[in-house]
């Protein structure tokens, strides 16, 4: 992907599918909400700013990360997760003059209350450091943490300005957490991905927001929304069609069926994460594309936690389909419109060379597609 089109998708990416951090105003988010889009909210603290906020345990501002010469004189570290090293922790820090660290600061006990050794005494330590007590202070850096939900086990990749820069695991529960101690200070977009544990590729969503200097920026509540496919592409009205993917453990999932009116199905996800919405086709209109979607909302941690829409998939009802049909055209979920909803499936399948998105059948999906894409959008 060149520059020209890192830009452009920067851009998009930003303002329409993550439009909570889109810069384009609450009434642009309004109108997104009004017309069936799932938001969700991200949390951004700031490690270094001198306010505990929200998932921090302290903050001393400038001085995070400096030595305290006692349990009552001690700092918070960088993250603000924890305290700096100081006198009286039971570290032995010699790195900042100490002598010994018995883990408190009373004398008489072989390491006095500034953590050097006493006449007679054996309070632990070694030769003298090569600082004295509180001169050496590590130089503040610029680091950035990113908390988030994914699916279990899931491998999480995430991207810098479009390129990757990391990929973490997400736990049994989904949770997954990624650090980067050596970021640039400004405005920067960060994009997220995972693949599930059945070979199903979330949605691309991204964020933009400022990285703070000499500070740790935390961004959490990243929330990759189920995966999402059916075991047919077709059925005939009345047949079940099965729609499954994985999301969070123990969540419920909301399935939304458009057609033209939207149904919505609930379902819960197994402890693995893996759910399946077995769903009859007899209300849906017969020799018809539709589309289905599916987000999730889990109140496990205490306030209820809703992720936004899944990607779209399209499947069809009646007889006589032909499969190429299916990809006809820059309406690739089939409903008739041009829109969001399409751009996001472009997305998906950005570099590669799916015949549905590849709109000028090249070889790949890329800036050409786009642009037939916008050619022929409706909104």
């Amino acid at each position: 992907m060149n520059l020209e089109e890192k830009l452009i998708l920067s851009i998009i990416v930003t303002g329409l599918v993550l439009s909570p951090f889109s810069f384009l105003g609450e009434d642009f988010i309004s109108e997104k909400a009004e017309a069936g889009y799932a938001t969700t909210s991200v949390m951004i603290t700031v490690c270094g700013n001198g306010t505990i906020e929200a998932g921090e345990l302290c903050d001393d501002g400038v001085n995070n990360g400096t030595y305290g010469s006692s349990a009552s004189n001690r700092y918070c570290n960088t993250k603000c997760d924890g305290w700096a090293p100081y006198c009286g922790d039971g570290i032995y820090n010699q790195e900042y003059g100490e002598e010994c660290d018995d883990g408190n600061n009373s004398d008489g006990d072989g390491c006095s209350s500034s953590c050097t050794i006493e006449t007679g005494g054996g309070g632990g330590g070694g030769p003298i450091g090569p600082y004295p007590e509180g001169q050496f202070t590590p130089p503040p850096s610029t680091g950035v943490v990113v908390r988030g939900k994914a699916y279990p086990g899931a491998e999480v990749n995430i991207l810098k300005e479009g390129e990757l820069i990391g990929v973490t695991n997400a736990n049994s529960q989904a949770d997954f957490v990624f650090s980067d101690d050596d970021v640039t200070p400004g405005v920067t977009t960060f994009g997220f991905w995972a693949e599930d544990s059945h070979g199903i590729r979330s949605i691309f969503i991204t964020v933009t927001f400022q990285i703070i200097p000499d500070a740790v920026t935390t961004i959490s509540g990243i929330l990759l929304p189920p995966t999402i496919t059916t075991d047919k592409t077709s059925v005939e009205k009345g047949e079940t069609i099965n729609i499954l993917g994985q999301t969070v453990p123990n969540s419920n999932v909301y399935v939304h069926i458009a057609s033209p009116s939207e149904i919505i199905k609930e379902v819960n996800s197994s402890p693995s994460g893996d759910w399946s919405l077995a769903f009859e086709t007899d209300g849906l209109e017969e020799n018809k594309f539709h589309t289905v979607k599916a987000l999730f909302q889990t109140g496990a941690t205490g306030e209820p936690i809703k992720s936004g829409f899944s990607k779209f998939v399209s499947f069809y009802v009646g007889e006589g389909v032909v499969e190429e049909v299916l990809c006809a055209g820059a309406d690739l979920n089939q409903d008739g419109k041009v829109n969001l909803a399409d751009f996001s499936i472009l997305l998906f399948h950005w570099g590669s060379a799916n015949a549905c998105a590849d709109q000028n059948r090249d070889g790949i999906v890329n800036l050409a597609d786009f642009s037939i894409m916008m050619y022929h959008w409706t909104g």
